[in-house]
């Protein structure tokens, strides 16, 4: 799956988990306020669910924006997580090419990723509806404008509808002088003054509530999220929401007196019984009667206990929400467990042991998180796959491990580069030449001609020779690779004087007490890349 593929189906996957997980905690904080004394009007409630339900949908796009503009930002991923918690994790990206064998009579086509498949499915459903779904709306505006209309303000219209049902409202943006704001009301409503006012005081409060705007993101979220049940109940609460919040704001605003509005509300819900669903896209009369009836007699709140209670709503629903998408939106940094979990799935039998301490996690952030190391690694890897097959064949022949190919990354990001040359390196010490960064003494031992007209260390195939060579003999005899590594960087003298010294044989302890520079370390978090490239997506 490539990296856009990934972030999109990270970015979707958040947003489906944080949308179902705001909407449990609202519903907890809203039944903790009415246990406390301290119950939202309807409109604050409104307000306190669409403030959930903007953060679910802004904070993953948010975070892969900064992610973008800032390398070492945060990574909104469930990644690390995933890492913690299991193994399993993908092959490396990147693995050796096997020798050449003889074509065979039949090819054979990879297996289909099952991942892929099953965000296809996820994709092209989701596709399919909201386009069904989007179509149905522009049929019900062009059915719309030719229904009579009973009066237009400006780029409002009312209209009476051809079917009997519920009244509703409905947006859709136009160019003037198109109406761009509809209320469509029954025919019988024109037997009744009071009914048919207060019905279209009701639909003109949702388009001043935006409620038709908002109707969009329903239609997109039952669309993008159709399976998931959480999904689809939130929608249909924020519906409800919306339904109640105009009662409040017409009952409360003097408007409507509560008996006549009641009487309203029955007599929709009563032509609601045997119509036909509303279309999608638009906001209606069709939700419980009952409990809008009982809101309209009830006591309002006094205004310091309504914010008091929006307050606590906020602070019991949005900051646990925000503490929770923190925590998945997890910097580039890698934790001890999750390297140590990288190196355990990616291990290959026969290959190079990583052996992930504190040293090695502290190298591995720093080719991780800072623009220097990233840019260094990158090009590394670019540069394995010019050089990889005069590089592995000579290990293989050797039959050293292939992840050796990490001190050419380190030494020269896999570049031939001359001793004079000012290109960065990630080793200590002393440069060298070729991809293997030879000093001219090593050369020289291991049969390279090393003069004023000839310099055999930026021939690859002669000095990989030689680096396989030297390798073979300093595991030979120390019989540890990574006492072999440290060896190839400061020299056997140097690492036979601290064994002697100390005599201690663990890299980690000798490293972290001093005895040994961190080019081991770096050399094992280079290991971790090469078998983990997507730590740099």
């Amino acid at each position: 799956m490539s990296a856009a593929l990934r972030a999109l189906a990270t970015g979707y996957g958040s947003v489906a988990v944080l949308l179902t997980v705001g909407f449990v905690l609202l519903r907890a904080a809203l039944a903790l306020m009415g246990r406390w004394g301290l119950p939202l009007s309807a409109r604050q409630t409104l307000r306190a669910g669409r403030a959930t339900l903007a953060l679910a949908l802004l904070l993953p796009p948010v975070c892969m924006a900064v992610r973008g503009l800032v390398p070492t930002g945060p990574l909104f991923t469930f990644e690390r997580s995933v890492v913690r918690l299991t193994t399993r994790l993908p092959e490396p990206a990147w693995t050796s090419r096997p020798a050449a064998t003889a074509p065979r009579p039949t090819a054979t086509s990879s297996p289909f990723p099952v991942g892929m498949a099953l965000a296809l499915v996820l994709g092209t459903a989701a596709a399919v509806h909201c386009a069904r779904q989007l179509r149905q709306h522009v049929r019900l505006i062009r059915r719309l404008e030719s229904q009579p209309r009973l009066r237009q303000v400006g780029r409002v219209a009312v209209v009476l509808r051809d079917t009997e049902g519920t009244a509703f409202s409905t947006w859709f943006p136009r160019r003037a002088p198109h109406p761009t704001a509809w209320v469509a009301v029954p025919a019988s409503l024109l037997e009744d003054a009071e009914g048919l006012r207060l019905t279209v005081l009701h639909e003109l409060q949702h388009h001043r509530q935006r409620d038709t705007v908002l109707a969009y993101v329903r239609l997109v979220l039952g669309a993008l999220f159709f399976w998931n049940p959480v999904v689809r109940a939130f929608e249909r609460w924020l519906a409800t929401c919306q339904e109640l919040a105009c009662d409040e704001a017409l009952v409360s605003g003097g408007k409507a007196h509560p008996q006549p509005y009641a009487r309203c509300l029955l007599e929709a819900a009563l032509r609601a019984t045997h119509a036909p669903p509303l279309p999608a896209g638009v906001t209606g009369m069709a939700h419980p009667t009952k409990r809008r009836i009982e809101m309209l007699f009830q006591p309002r709140p006094s205004r310091p206990h309504r914010t008091a209670g929006l307050v606590a709503a906020v602070a019991l629903t949005l900051v646990p929400l925000a503490l929770w998408a923190q925590s998945a939106t997890r910097g580039r940094a890698v934790t001890l467990a999750e390297a140590q979990a990288l190196a355990q799935a990616s291990q290959r039998e026969g290959d190079l042991p990583v052996v992930v301490d504190a040293q090695v996690v502290e190298k591995l952030n720093q080719l991780v998180t800072t623009p220097k190391g990233r840019a260094f690694m990158k090009k590394a890897l670019d540069n394995l796959g010019t050089h990889r097959e005069a590089l592995t064949r000579t290990l293989r022949a050797r039959k050293l491990p292939e992840g050796l190919l990490a001190v050419t990354m380190i030494e020269s990001a896999v570049t031939n580069l001359p001793e004079a040359s000012t290109e960065p390196s990630l080793a200590p010490g002393m440069r060298g030449a070729g991809v293997w960064m030879f000093l001219p003494s090593t050369a020289r031992q291991y049969g390279l001609r090393v003069d004023a007209e000839v310099d055999e260390r930026l021939d690859v195939a002669r000095e990989t020779e030689a680096a396989a060579a030297l390798f073979s003999d300093l595991h030979g005899r120390y019989k540890d690779w990574r006492l072999a590594l440290a060896a190839y960087n400061q020299g056997e003298k140097k690492v036979d004087r601290v064994l002697s010294e100390t005599g201690v044989r663990d890299t980690s302890e000798l490293v972290r007490a001093g005895h040994l520079n961190d080019y081991t370390s770096t050399v094992q978090a280079g290991l971790l890349l090469l078998r983990n490239p997507h730590l740099l997506d």
